[in-house]
């Protein structure tokens, strides 16, 4: 394929993944549902996930973590991150979800993820069971994982488009994006592209948590596949503590065969062929 062809392939990909990106706010941006808003509701809506991340993974969850909301200094200090803490042991096991407004939206299925660390630390296949879990509640009804994850996606579409227009060098569509994306949905979207854009490539970041599950998403989709194909072991520069721990327990989980798993995707693959 000649450069002038490659470059045409790429614009293409970009923007099938902004259009995907923009039906699925639009999607969700239709639906109304009342957010989660304290502690015992989060510890609800863990149990209710927990059978759910057991199909998916094959194995029995056992005791659930202590899950609740980061609040006060903790919340300032962590600002939009969530995490899955632990020393390895049952009763050491905490799940902190962020205290930000903004991303009490997408809490049910940021709580998935979260939750999914239980059977892997990679970002990428608890990215993929994250979504999974979240899109099959959204098709049994419910309404708050309905517009979860779409909006978490979008946000994984919009990653991935991110990451294509800078590995090619072809930003252009992804400014004209943010330059009519009006939504507050892209707030903090627009900034990190902002910091990307400078730096000329993707951070670890967006390549675990959006490059490597989406492309897997579209491989098991394109191949009609229910399942994800093993992922490929991800590539970034280690240049933040956050880099550094990624890429350690990214490697534990290859020398575990844990990042071999073939996440189920069956009601992720509906969805998304739903808004192309």
């Amino acid at each position: 394929m000649s450069a002038s062809g490659a470059r045409d392939e790429v614009e293409v990909r970009v923007a099938g993944f902004l259009a995907r990106a923009e039906r699925l706010a639009d999607q969700a941006a239709a639906l109304r549902a009342e957010p989660i808003e304290d502690d015992a509701a989060l510890r609800v809506e863990a149990r209710r996930l927990r059978p759910v991340l057991e199909g998916l993974a094959g194995r029995r969850y056992g005791r659930l973590p202590r899950v609740g909301f980061r609040r006060g200094l903790e919340a300032w200090v962590a600002g939009p991150w969530s995490q899955y803490l632990t020393l390895g042991l049952g009763p050491t096991r905490l799940v902190r979800i962020t205290g930000w407004a903004s991303s009490r939206p997408i809490v049910p299925t940021l709580l998935a993820h979260e939750l999914a660390h239980r059977f892997a630390f990679d970002e990428s296949v608890t990215t993929l069971r994250g979504l999974e879990a979240s899109a099959r509640l959204a098709d049994a009804g419910d309404r708050r994982h309905a517009l979860s994850v779409r909006l978490e996606l979008a946000r994984l579409a919009l990653g991935a488009a991110m990451a294509q227009a800078l590995a090619a060098g072809r930003t252009e569509p992804v400014d004209a994006f943010f330059a009519r994306a009006g939504s507050d949905a892209w707030l903090r979207s627009r900034g990190l592209w902002e910091g990307l854009r400078r730096r000329g490539r993707a951070d670890w970041a967006l390549t675990v948590y959006a490059a490597l599950p989406c492309a897997a998403l579209e491989e098991a989709a394109g191949e009609g596949a229910l399942r994800s194909a093993p992922l490929a072991f991800p590539r970034f520069r280690v240049a933040s503590p956050h880099a550094a721990f990624c890429a350690f327990t990214t490697a534990v989980d290859a020398l575990t065969r844990r990042r071999r798993a073939r996440v189920p995707l069956d009601a992720l693959e509906s969805l998304w062929a739903r808004v192309r």
